[in-house]
């Protein structure tokens, strides 16, 4: 009697969504569009909150009541694992409660560097915090713009400051999740570099 070789089954890529979609209303809808897409894509989807939670819920640690540091280092401790285990990130780099993106996106765009992870951000804002903050700017007589601040404004047309974009393989200004996930997928496929 032969026996059969079981079919040659590929693992599904996990990905990793990073960003501060977690903290929006609409998170479980985001989290369902999220999943179609990469059913679509044949890819995994790793969240930092199960994707049917939504932070707005009685007696929620960080956020309908003060968390405890447990609280706090049991999320980061998942989030670290899920970046870990991850194939690849996106990442949404929109401006986020300011010009910059989330802090927390931020921490996970460059733990999965460090892991030799692809990174793929994307900003549905479509113009670069130079371009925001030169509403108020004044300039230097060499040129420079001047935050309100008195900083000078980094000029590079990145989605945000240079080293956070230039960590990610792909940015994205103007575009999705569902676009950003498509590229990786092009990466996965030898199609991108």
């Amino acid at each position: 009697m032969t026996q059969k070789k079981p079919k040659n089954v590929s693992k599904r890529k996990q990905i990793y969504i990073a960003g501060p979609d977690v903290f929006s209303l609409d998170w479980p809808d985001f989290a369902r569009r999220v999943s179609a897409t990469c059913e679509r894509l044949n890819f995994e989807p790793l969240f930092p909150i199960p994707p049917e939670q939504n932070l707005d819920q009685m007696d929620m640690p960080g956020s309908t009541r003060v968390g405890s540091l447990s609280d706090a280092d049991k999320i980061y401790r998942q989030c670290v694992a899920q970046i870990k285990k991850a194939d690849a990130v996106v990442a949404n780099i929109t401006p986020f409660r300011g010009l910059e993106p989330d802090a927390g996106t931020v921490f996970e765009i460059a733990l999965a560097v460090a892991h030799g992870k692809p990174v793929v951000a994307y900003s549905r804002d479509v113009k670069a915090p130079s371009e925001r903050l030169a509403e108020k700017a004044t300039r230097t007589e060499n040129g420079a713009l001047l935050c309100v601040d008195g900083f000078i404004i980094e000029r590079f047309n990145l989605p945000c400051n240079l080293m956070i974009a230039q960590a990610c393989m792909y940015n994205m200004q103007g575009e999705d999740v569902e676009k950003a996930l498509e590229t990786v997928q092009q990466i996965f496929d030898g199609l991108c570099f």
